[in-house]
Parts: C-alpha cells; structure tokens; sequence
C-alpha cells in the first residue's frame, strides 16, 4: 500500500479554486483575497516540505543560457534532466528545473501555477507571500516538495535490451521489469525468448525483480482467436500452465504477467478460469500472477474490452496492470493517448470493485505521430510511436510550437513533413507526467508502470526519483 503522493489536500481544493478563475478575471482580485485570507488561518495546520523542482514552458525567444541564468541553475543540468541535446529550444516545451523557485509570467495566474504543479492553493499560501500570488508576474513563487511515497514501479522490456546493457541509473526507481515476450503457439506450448539467462541476472543483482510476459501474439499480432482456442481445451490450457510454471523455475523469476488483448466479450469465463488454473498452480508455489487489462469504466464499458473482468480477476491476480492508455490509436483519429479524465474514471471504477493495493497504472512513455493521407491534408494514416524524446526533437526540427490541452492534460503539436504532408503529433511531458502522478495518490494504489522502458524519457526518470520511494 502507497502512502501519500504530491499534496495531500489537493483533490479537496483544486476543482473548488479552478472554477473561481473566471469570476476572479471579472471581478479582479478581491473576491480571491477574501479566500486567501480564510486559507491563511488554515494553512498552519499542513506540515511544510523541502525543495521541489519546478516546470518551466519555453517562451519563444527563450535559450537555454537565458533559462539557467534567469533560475541560476547549471545549463548542463537542465540539459540532462530534460534529455536535450542542444542549446535550441522549443516554445511549448516543458522543462524541469531543479530548484524550488518559480518566476511569474507576465499575464500568468497563481491559479495557473498552481495547476501546472499539482498543487492546491493552499499549499502556494503556506510557503509563499500574500501580495506575491495576487500579483505573481516577476516574482519568486516557492514550490513546496510533496513528501515522497512507497509505491511498487514496474515496466517492460526486451531481455536482449537488458543484456546489451542498459545504464544502471534506469535501475534506481525500478522494483521489477517484466520481460516482453513469450507466446503460446496452436498446442499452448511457449515460444522461446534469447538472453533470459542474462536477463534475470542483470536483474537480481541490481535488486529488481524479474517477471516474464506471455502474450496471444501470433504473426496476426494479437490474436483473440488463438486465444480462444487455447482456453477453450482444458488440454492446451494444462499445457500453457505448465509451460509457464517451468519457464518460471527455469529462469528464476518471480512471477508472470498475462497480457492477452483484443479478447471477445463472450471469451469472458474462459479468461476468469484460466486465471483462476493458473494462480492455483503458481501461487503456491511462491510465483506471482499479474495481468495486463484494458480500461473499463464499468463492468461492460467499453463494451469492447467486456471480456475482462476486474472484479472476478482482482479476486485472484497479486496485481492488475490498466493499460489506461491509447484512447487514440495508432490506426484512428489523432488525440490525446492518455486523456487524463478518460485515466480517472478507469481508475475510479477499478479501484471499486478490485483491491487498490493490488493496481498498476500503466503510463504510455511514448508519442503517436499521426500523418494526413495526402497533401491534402484529408484523413490520417497510421500512426507512427516514438520517445517524448524524438517528438521534442521533431517540433524543434520543423519550427512547431507545442500545444498543451488543459482537458485532457496532454501536450500536443502539428508538423509538415519534407513531402508536404501534415502530421500531428501527441505525446507525454512533466506537466501530464504530474498529473497522473496525482491519481495514484487520489486513489490511493499500489504503483505505476511504463510502457515500455526503451523509450527515452528523462523527465520521467527524474520525477520518478523525486515523487516516489
């Protein structure tokens, strides 16, 4: 079970005070001063906290030289922690800094800071003036840092990845990495997987746990139908089980995560049964079983992910992976991949019918490049993934500036490529990073997860150290 994330009156005051944004722009400051005043009498009661680093969103014009002398922080430090390579930079762009002051914006609000950094308005009162947050253009705005929380964080990767050598640093905020992937062939015998020996080596002696990952990957890709065919015959399902359970003994590692996609809604209780067969088999044993599901925001909603169901594999599983992300896919319209709304009310229903302690939330670490068909600019083709790394690199190359939407706390911006050809493009940043931070601490569950761990993200790494134990 985690402990607090962020700030532990956020989810109490952030709608109150958001909704006061426009009366304040009407009416000016007063009727805000007046909530301020009543916040500064409560305010003693919240413990303080320590530094924090803060989000910065490029302006255009702005260098990296300008930025580190304007917050007196090293260049080569911004650089590291944001992933940037150069000195140019992109309007849009969010940075992390390290260092606990912020700067107002001409035209910016309190309400705006406050938002950006998941934090309540009474938090901004604790550590700062009266007169600063009325008015904050140019001053110094102290970001408090929340206290850190114990949270399970896990992701995926290829064991040839691992045994080709990944930095050790990757390491520091990681408690276990499932290998990607075996699949059962028409018989439910496993496929093979090179470099498992390494794999789970490099693993133990960095201190991560090892899982594997079985999938229903044919050359159809994930295929519902052998799926079916497997779980439907109590012989190939014995033989599935027993495989696993072997590979399991043979590699070393802890336990297995279930990644089966694209199931029919009336595969339902072959999928329940499996699960059931399989944790029977393994847990006593001393192995874990873990799955990976798609979002559902009620029993049957999306009717289309209807064949899993949480309650009933809640029941057996150690913990649920929610693959709380692409609400836009590669082969549809562009948007959000993780709209931030579309994640809490997966998490919402998930967290009440299954035990929370028992919940990962899947985070995409990627970005969806949509392209137009044609010059024209009509429909859009398959979308291409990629790190939040490259997607920074393609707004910089193409002059785009990068969007952020409030709605869906998601930054986003469009390109023309060499051929005249639109693209846009949706990724993750600090700012939606923070943001779904927030919903392990709402609801109160036991981790996070990357998908999946190649995709260069710094930010990611050194908000992951920040927030979490």
């Amino acid at each position: 079970m985690i402990s607090v994330l962020f700030y532990s009156t956020y989810p109490i005051y952030k709608k109150a005070f958001t909704k006061h944004t426009n009366i304040s722009q009407r009416f000016g400051g007063t009727i805000m001063k007046k909530i301020i005043t009543i916040l500064l009498v409560l305010m003693l009661i919240t413990p303080i906290t320590s530094q924090a680093s803060i989000i910065y969103v490029v302006k255009p014009g702005d260098t990296l030289y300008q930025i580190s002398q304007q917050y007196d922080v090293n260049p080569n430090e911004i650089s590291k922690i944001n992933g940037i390579t150069g000195d140019q930079l992109v309007p849009g762009q969010s940075l992390v800094l390290n260092t606990d002051q912020y700067i107002g914006e001409d035209n910016e609000s309190f309400l705006e800071i406050a938002n950006r950094h998941q934090l309540s308005i009474f938090h901004l009162l604790q550590h700062n003036d009266f007169n600063a947050l009325i008015n904050p253009a140019g001053k110094k705005i102290t970001i408090p840092k929340p206290q850190k929380s114990d949270i399970t964080i896990s992701s995926f990767a290829s064991p040839s990845d691992i045994a080709d050598g990944i930095s050790g640093r990757k390491y520091n905020f990681l408690n276990q990495i499932a290998a990607f992937e075996y699949h059962p062939d028409e018989q439910g015998h496993l496929s093979q997987l090179d470099q498992m020996e390494s794999f789970k080596n490099i693993l133990w002696r960095n201190d991560v746990t090892p899982f594997v990952t079985v999938t229903n990957i044919s050359d159809k890709g994930f295929d519902p139908h052998l799926a079916r065919e497997l779980l439907k015959s109590d012989k190939k399902t014995k033989v599935l089980i027993n495989d696993i359970y072997n590979k399991l003994n043979e590699f070393d590692l802890k336990g297995v995560v279930i990644d089966f996609e694209g199931l029919a809604p009336k595969d339902r209780p072959l999928f329940n049964q499996f699960i059931k067969k399989l944790t029977n088999k393994l847990q006593p044993a001393g192995m874990k079983v873990a799955i990976a599901v798609p979002p559902l925001q009620s029993d049957r909603s999306p009717s289309w992910n209807a064949a899993y169901d949480y309650k009933t594999l809640g029941h057996y599983v150690d913990f649920i992976f929610l693959m709380t992300y692409d609400w836009h896919w590669r082969g549809g319209e562009p948007g959000p991949i993780a709209p931030i709304n579309q994640v809490e009310k997966t998490l919402d229903y998930a967290a009440s019918v299954m035990p929370k302690d028992k919940i990962i939330l899947g985070i995409p670490l990627y970005a969806y490049d949509w392209p137009s068909l044609w010059p024209l600019n009509i429909g859009t083709g398959q979308a291409q993934a990629y790190s939040q790394h490259k997607a920074i690199e393609k707004a910089l190359k193409h002059g785009s500036p990068i969007h952020y939407d409030a709605q869906s706390e998601t930054p986003w911006f469009i390109y023309k490529d060499e051929h005249g050809f639109k693209h846009e493009v949706w990724f993750e940043d600090a700012r939606s990073l923070l943001a779904k931070y927030e919903m392990v601490k709402k609801f109160d569950i036991r981790g996070i997860g990357g998908w999946q761990m190649m995709f260069n993200f710094p930010q990611s790494e050194h908000l992951i150290i920040e927030y979490f134990n």
